[in-house]
């Protein structure tokens, strides 16, 4: 049983890696709600603190450091970015929230923009809630997944910058009982960009969304 299991996980590892290996392009980009495309395909959203790194772990999985524009100023990503996946998959890279040094009038239009996509949103099949895991899980984050919850979002945690943290013991700890306190169960990853550990594990997840 467990080989079984573990050739099924290999499995799912290797259509994932097969997946990400496509060219992936830069379809559109979405300032306000009316800006928004429908594709017809299934997309995933990634979506996080400013400086979380979601932009390097977007570039890491699809193999394209050029990909999605990446800065250590928070607050890089001003819009929703589209990216086509092989026409299977859009992956979504949604703005930053929190501390990004944006006036109160520009974080405003970025939280509606993105609770509107999170809420609206006919394709979207998986969420992406990226923590950093020098952080840990802060009052923004719980706000989205509550938001995503109320909303029926499926979605999985995943801890960046992991090469960056000794000991996951304590934010193993934090996850399980913030997830208890949701009454919900997912995913949760740790993922390096620099590192690329959990990279395979996190494209076979995204993998199970595709279009068939």
């Amino acid at each position: 049983m467990i080989n079984n299991e573990k050739a099924v996980n290999n499995k799912k590892s290797t259509d994932g890696s097969k997946l990400f290996r496509h060219q992936v392009k830069f379809v559109a980009g979405a300032m306000n709600i009316n800006q928004i495309p429908n594709f017809s395909l299934p997309e995933i959203a990634f979506v996080g603190k400013s400086n979380v790194g979601k932009s390097s772990l977007i570039n890491t999985i699809c193999n394209n450091k050029n990909l999605a524009k990446v800065s250590n100023t928070p607050g890089r990503t001003r819009q929703i970015n589209f990216f086509n996946l092989a026409d299977k998959l859009i992956i979504v890279d949604l703005p930053g929230y929190g501390f990004a040094n944006v006036p109160i009038s520009v974080k405003e239009q970025w939280e509606v923009l993105i609770s509107y996509y999170l809420r609206n949103s006919h394709n979207l099949r998986l969420v992406n809630l990226l923590i950093d895991s020098r952080r840990g899980i802060k009052e923004n984050d719980k706000k989205v997944a509550e938001l995503l919850l109320a909303n029926k979002r499926e979605f999985q945690i995943i801890f960046t910058k992991s090469d960056k943290v000794m000991d996951c013991k304590n934010l193993n700890n934090e996850v399980q009982n913030f997830l208890a306190t949701l009454n919900y169960s997912c995913n949760v990853m740790y993922v390096s960009s620099r590192s690329k550990e959990g990279a395979r594990a996190l494209k076979a997840s995204l993998a199970k969304c595709t279009k068939p």
